[in-house]
């Protein structure tokens, strides 16, 4: 596993992108006529990120770190469809699809699915086991919320069903790009 400073992660970020270029015009190459490459989330509001401000925002610098490679990887789409007689390669909008999907929830109390959008519901005992630990006599040593309909994340990185279906809402009016 690779892990950056801040300092490093410009180069870094840059340095993934144009791999991941080099492997999107591989898979063109290919005949695949249309590809779609997924933005990545708002990074600053997984729960295991907002679990150190106790879970009341998203992390700012998290989201930052989220916004400047999708704008990396948005420059990158742009140029590959300038190189293109079409526009084979397509952006799919992952970060403004969570953060409307959480949103929606915030500006409409009363009717919100999820209580607390930035909370997982399948949580470690204490902070030495995670979601899915067991101790070396099979006892659970995680807990599970007991609306896991109701909850936006399952554990510090994962959506629920509920919130990917919330996801999917989001992201559903700019897929009909992908069938054009």
């Amino acid at each position: 596993m690779y892990f950056c400073t801040c300092q490093s992660l410009p180069a870094f970020t840059t340095s993934l992108i144009r791999r991941l270029s080099l492997n999107l015009k591989h898979i063109h190459c290919m005949g695949v006529r249309k590809v779609a490459v997924m933005a990545i989330e708002p990074l600053g509001c997984l729960p295991q990120v907002s679990a150190f401000t106790s879970y009341p925002n998203c992390s700012v610098t998290g989201n930052s770190i989220a916004k400047f490679h999708n704008q990396i990887l948005e420059k990158s789409v742009q140029k590959l469809n300038k190189e293109t007689k079409d526009s084979v390669y397509i952006k799919l909008d992952i970060y403004s699809a969570f953060m409307a999907a959480m949103k929606s929830q915030e500006h409409h109390p009363g009717t919100s699915k999820f209580k607390d959008p930035l909370k997982q519901c399948c949580r470690g005992v204490n902070s030495a086991y995670s979601c899915g630990d067991v101790d070396k006599n099979g006892a659970y040593k995680y807990v599970v919320c007991k609306k896991t309909n109701s909850a936006f994340f399952w554990d510090g990185v994962h959506p629920t069903q509920a919130g990917w279906d919330a996801v999917f809402s989001a992201l559903k009016s700019s897929l009909h790009i992908l069938l054009g």
